[in-house]
C-alpha cells in the first residue's frame, strides 16, 4: 500500500539533509568553481528573479532557450547546469537565461511556476535590451524544470504573454499526484521516499498534485494544442518515463509537432552523469532547438 505523505515537519528535515549532501557534490559549480555564467538580478513582475545568462553580451540578436535546472523543486541552482549552458548556448546558437527559481518547502507551488513564468514574459517583453528575438524563445528544463516548463505553456493558454516557439522536457516529472510506491522502481530510479518528499514539499497533498499546473499529465488534450514543438526525452531506468511518455502521448494527439528521445539503460538525471547518452542527449536538444528556432 501507498505510504502516507510525510508531515511538514518531516520534509523539512528531509529537505534540509538532501540539501545538506548535495552540496558536498563536487559536481556543483557552485560550491567547487565559478559558474560560467553571468549573474544578473531581473526585476520580473514576481519580484527580483536570479539567473545565471549565456552569450547575452553577443552583439546579434539571437533566439533565447530559458533553461529551468531539476532537483525535485527542493534543492539545487543554475548552478547544477553551468557546465552544459556555453557548450548548448554555442551549438544552437542561442542566448541562454538559466533561473534561479525559488525552492519549495519554503516556496510551495505556485512561486517557483510565477517565477519562471514571469522571466519568460520579462524577456520578451526586454527584448531590444537583452539582443533576442523575441518571436524566438524557447523554454525547457531538466527534471523539475521540465514540469515548470510544462506548467507555464498551460499558464500561458490563460494569459498568452508568452507565445514560446518551443519546449524542451527532458526526464520530467508530470504526475505528483500518484503516490511513487505505484510506480516503476527500476534498480537506479529516484527512491520513493526522496520523491514523496519532493511532492509533498511541492504542493502538500495528492488531491492539490491533480492540478495541471503542478502534475501536467492531467491536462486535457485541448488544454495542450496550443503546446509549441516539444521536445520529449526520458530514461528507461527512470520511474517517472511512464508518466512522461504519457504526457508525450497526450501531445501527439492535440496535433503538437513533437519529438521524442528514450534513452535505454540510463537513470533520471542521466545529462548530467558521463555517460556517452548523455553527449547524445544534449546534440538532440541543440538540434532541436536550432530546428525549431531557425538558429545558428
Amino acid at each position: 500500500m501507498p505510504a502516507e505523505s510525510p508531515t511538514a515537519g518531516q520534509v523539512r528535515r528531509k529537505v534540509r539533509v538532501f540539501r545538506a549532501l548535495t552540496a558536498l557534490d563536487p559536481r556543483m559549480p557552485g560550491v567547487w568553481r565559478r559558474p560560467a555564467g553571468a549573474e544578473r538580478h531581473l526585476p520580473t513582475q514576481a519580484g527580483p528573479v536570479r539567473v545565471l545568462t549565456y552569450g547575452l553580451d553577443r552583439p546579434e540578436t539571437l533566439p533565447l532557450f530559458i533553461n529551468l535546472h531539476g532537483g525535485g523543486f527542493v534543492m539545487l541552482h543554475p548552478e547544477m547546469d553551468d557546465r552544459y549552458m556555453p557548450a548548448l548556448a554555442s551549438t544552437a546558437g542561442v542566448k541562454i537565461i538559466s533561473v534561479d527559481y525559488s525552492l519549495a518547502p519554503e516556496a510551495p507551488f505556485p512561486q517557483a511556476l510565477e517565477e519562471c513564468y514571469a522571466v519568460a514574459t520579462y524577456a520578451r517583453e526586454h527584448a531590444a535590451d537583452l539582443g533576442i528575438d523575441p518571436d524566438r524563445i524557447a523554454m525547457g528544463g531538466h527534471s523539475a524544470g521540465g514540469n515548470l516548463s510544462a506548467a507555464c505553456c498551460l499558464l500561458d493558454r490563460e494569459r498568452r504573454a508568452l507565445g514560446l516557439a518551443a519546449l524542451i522536457l527532458d526526464y520530467p516529472p508530470m504526475d505528483l499526484a500518484t503516490d511513487p510506491s505505484l510506480k516503476p522502481t527500476p534498480k537506479d530510479a529516484i527512491p520513493p521516499h526522496m520523491s514523496r518528499t519532493f511532492d509533498a514539499a511541492y504542493c502538500g497533498t495528492r488531491e492539490a498534485a491533480r492540478n495541471p499546473l503542478v502534475s501536467p499529465v492531467y491536462a486535457t488534450v485541448d488544454q495542450v494544442r496550443h503546446f509549441p514543438p516539444t521536445l520529449v526525452i526520458t530514461a528507461s531506468e527512470d520511474s517517472l518515463a511512464p508518466e512522461a511518455e504519457a504526457f508525450k502521448d497526450k501531445l501527439v494527439e492535440a496535433g503538437v509537432d513533437v519529438a521524442f528521445r528514450r534513452f535505454e539503460g540510463v537513470p533520471h538525471g542521466f545529462t548530467h552523469l558521463k555517460v556517452p547518452e548523455a553527449a547524445e542527449a544534449w546534440a538532440s536538444m541543440a538540434g532541436f532547438l536550432r530546428r525549431t528556432l531557425g538558429a545558428g
